[in-house]
């Protein structure tokens, strides 16, 4: 079984985390410092953005609309049916709007003021600046870069400017000239001068109001010029429309900025723009309307004139006034079918004007709806629902939305729609032929029988009959024109302004003080432990008991706690300390261990060099001495000896010595100041000491020592590192496998323990060495110790 990962998942232990913290309290200590020290730093001197509402919702019609009594078009009445909640959503947010507004507001130039300090942070200026700046806009200029202006007296100041990556920008034809400019200027200017250069051309004025002569102020001053387009698409970024509630037809436009006047102006400024768009697209219909009527007065009058100066000259010549009975008969038959005639007329033009509309223009914006005696109420409605499908359009283009999923959709209906409209029109025109005929025929007939009257009053007839049809035409359509100015005069927009944006509705987005206090507290808290339980994590070492039980899936058999004295004979020098309490009951643990086994042999090895098996080694055989057992310790380190050192003891003989059959086990055993403890040092190093152990040349010495001593400890070389170890373990009764806190690797220690289960070594324990007592389980009762 291998023991690379751990077997049995465990959910993390706060003790053990809070322990192993501890240690890093300082650390968490300066990182509150300087997160709640960054927190306040970014609340007082971060620029302060801030939100402002309006509201705005739809005008209901509550009574009888003088539009709707008076329309020359169908269409008028029908065009505020057709708009939508999306579609205004999307025509608010409009790039052309914001533009107009910036335009409107001034704001292509920005005012600023900035302070000295190194925590300074430009602040934009809005109606409260002494000085304006004048834009020749015949002339390019510096877009984005910082002229500096200082007030010398009350004629003139003194501008600066050094830049190095200018782009130079054309106003009237709104386009980039160049790029990556070098600008510097320093000179004095007089107010309202103009200051020409060849990047430049502008004049500055002082406002009498704002300007105080003499007055100390700290702050640099400073303007800039910007893009049109690019300070629209900002502004645009910064412009949010919403529906107040999924069921509500109100709308809510939020708009956010860092100056208070600033964005509440633009807000307003920007719907009060919208409405009266709105207001503009409605008129566009009844304006359109008024033109092709004036087209067709200016055609009919001439006709008129001529008409009734013809009339008046024949019956000056003739002395004749009134027609007979017979006539004014025939004359009145006679005008009833020229309306009708005239009437069909209106709607051919009507039909005619529409297939040349639609082969001339591509939009159709421009297109003018039936009038409101208009027999064809389909056609009324094909036209309705174009204009509509049309304004659909111009408000997703508006937005600069031409990649729009609905935009596509929208320009196949509107290609479905014109056919529809092409069709009803080729089909009607042909339905007014046949009608035409008729008419014609029955005016025939009737001229046949308006022949037989007298030549002076048929004369007369005929002449009264074109003066009375053109004079009806005339009539009509001035009064038409009439009901289109009272119309276009009585049109309102389709929203109001339900709640303006105020100063009292503002709210504060940044800087958020109390979530900035609670994030620096967060952030200075989970700094030091992200780093902690990273370190953890990374740490191929052990360093805790929990680390090795879940490493190993096995319990620890004995804790050692860390020695804090400067000799490493605690257990016989300090008997009453805390690190020889911990080697009592590794001893108790082992003589409940060992109660049963005839001989007791201890091996007491580790991963690696440097864990404390010697240290372990020589305090467990002095504690087990110290109970009173006759005990033995051998140094079976051949390699690196260090228990004579312990001892104080000759290293000239030992266990080497006896190998080399050069000394006899009694002369090898030395007696040791512990009662009741002797030792074997290792003695001279050998060039092959594996080789002769695995020999058995040590078996014999072994079992004599075993029918001498009640406990015998081998510390024997790191298991780890040479097999020296794993050739003495035949003769032990219990395995100790040393683990250090904090340095023993993980991956060294698994590789041992996997080495001992694969050659079939089941009687082995781990110790667990200096652990820190105030991270133990008993940690608290640390001054029990100190006062032995």
């Amino acid at each position: 079984m291998s023991y690379q990962k751990e077997s049995v998942p465990e959910a993390y232990n706060i003790k053990e985390f809070i322990l192993s913290a501890l240690p890093y309290k300082y650390y968490y200590l300066a990182s509150f410092v300087v997160c709640l020290a960054l927190a306040f730093m970014i609340n007082k001197f971060s620029p302060v953005v801030i939100r402002v509402n309006s509201i705005i919702g739809p005008i209901e019609d509550k009574g009888p609309s003088l539009r709707g009594s008076t329309s020359l078009f169908n269409g008028i009445g029908d065009y505020s049916q057709v708009r939508n909640l999306e579609n205004d959503i999307n025509s608010l947010s409009s790039f052309s709007l914001i533009s107009t507004t910036i335009k409107s507001l001034n704001l292509e130039v920005g005012y600023f003021t900035d302070k000295t300090n190194i925590f300074g942070h430009p602040s934009q200026i809005y109606r409260g600046s002494a000085y304006t700046v004048n834009i020749d806009k015949s002339h390019i200029q510096p877009i984005n870069a910082r002229f500096d202006i200082k007030f010398i007296d009350d004629k003139s100041y003194r501008l600066r400017s050094s830049e190095k990556e200018v782009t130079l920008y054309n106003y009237v034809d709104n386009y980039i000239v160049s790029k990556h400019n070098v600008l510097k200027i320093d000179t004095i200017c007089k107010f309202n001068e103009t200051i020409i250069n060849k990047d430049f051309q502008f004049s500055v004025s002082r406002n009498k109001d704002l300007y105080v002569p003499g007055a100390k102020n700290d702050n640099l001053a400073f303007f800039e010029f910007y893009h049109q387009d690019l300070l629209s698409q900002q502004y645009l970024k910064r412009l949010k429309v919403e529906p107040v509630s999924t069921k509500s037809s109100l709308i809510k436009v939020s708009f956010q900025g860092e100056n208070m006047g600033l964005t509440i102006d633009f807000l307003n400024n920007y719907l009060q723009a919208y409405l009266y768009d709105d207001l503009a697209k409605k008129n566009k219909i009844a304006e359109r309307t008024i033109n092709f009527i004036d087209s067709q007065i200016s055609e009919i009058s001439d006709s008129l004139m001529k008409s009734e100066s013809k009339l008046k000259d024949y019956r000056s010549v003739n002395q004749v006034t009134n027609l007979s009975y017979q006539g004014q008969q025939a004359l009145e038959q006679m005008t009833r079918i020229e309306t009708e005639k005239t009437a069909l007329l209106v709607q051919e033009r009507y039909y005619k004007y529409i297939l040349d509309y639609f082969d001339k223009n591509k939009d159709v914006a421009g297109l003018t709806t039936p009038s409101s005696n208009f027999v064809d109420p389909l056609m009324t409605t094909l036209v309705t629902e174009l204009l509509s499908l049309g304004q659909q359009k111009a408000s997703i283009l508006s937005n600069n939305s031409e990649k729009n999923l609905f935009l596509g959709q929208i320009e196949n209906k509107i290609k479905a729609q014109k056919q529809a409209i092409i069709e009803n029109v080729t089909n009607s025109l042909n339905t007014l032929n046949l009608t035409q005929n008729e008419l014609n025929y029955r005016a025939e007939k009737l001229s046949g029988e308006i022949s037989k009257l007298p030549k002076t009053e048929l004369n007369m007839v005929s002449m009264q009959r074109k003066f009375n049809l053109s004079d009806a035409i005339y009539t009509f359509l001035l009064q038409k024109r009439s009901e289109a100015q009272i119309t276009m005069a009585s049109n309102i927009p389709d929203y109001e302004i339900m709640e303006t944006a105020r100063e009292t509705s503002r709210i504060i987005l940044s800087p958020r003080t109390m979530i900035n206090y609670l994030l620096a507290l967060f952030l200075a808290f989970m700094g030091p432990t992200l780093f902690i339980l990273l370190k953890n994590y990374f740490n191929e070492k052990v360093t805790s008991v929990s680390d090795v039980q879940r490493l190993l899936d096995r319990n620890v058999f004995g804790i050692i706690y860390s020695n804090v004295y400067k000799t490493e004979s605690v257990v016989p020098e300090f008997p009453g300390s805390s690190i020889a309490e911990s080697f009592r009951n590794l001893r108790s643990s082992l003589f409940l261990r060992l109660r049963i086994e005839p001989s007791k042999v201890v091996l007491i090895t580790s991963a690696q060099p440097r864990d404390g098996k010697s240290f372990i080694a020589y305090n467990l055989a002095a504690s087990i001495a110290s109970a009173g057992y006759k005990t033995i310790i051998l140094d079976c380190d051949l390699r690196r000896p260090t228990l004579h050192l312990k001892f104080k003891e000759d290293n000239s003989t030992g266990l080497s010595v006896y190998m080399a059959h050069q000394a006899t086990i009694d002369e090898i055993i030395l007696k040791t100041y512990v009662k009741n403890l002797s030792f074997i040092p290792a003695g001279p190093q050998l060039p092959n000491p594996s080789e002769l152990m695995e020999s058995g040349i040590l078996d014999d010495l072994i079992t004599v020592l075993k029918s001498k001593y009640e406990y015998i400890i081998l510390d024997t070389t790191p298991a780890g590192i040479v097999a020296d170890a794993f050739l003495m373990m035949k003769h032990a009764s219990q395995i100790l496998v040393v683990c250090r806190n904090d340095y023993t690797r993980k991956d060294v220690l698994s590789e041992v323990i996997t080495n001992l289960q694969t050659n079939k070594f089941t009687n082995y324990d781990i110790v667990f060495n200096d652990l820190e007592l105030k991270r133990s389980q008993i940690g608290a009762y640390n001054s029990y110790y100190h006062k032995e």
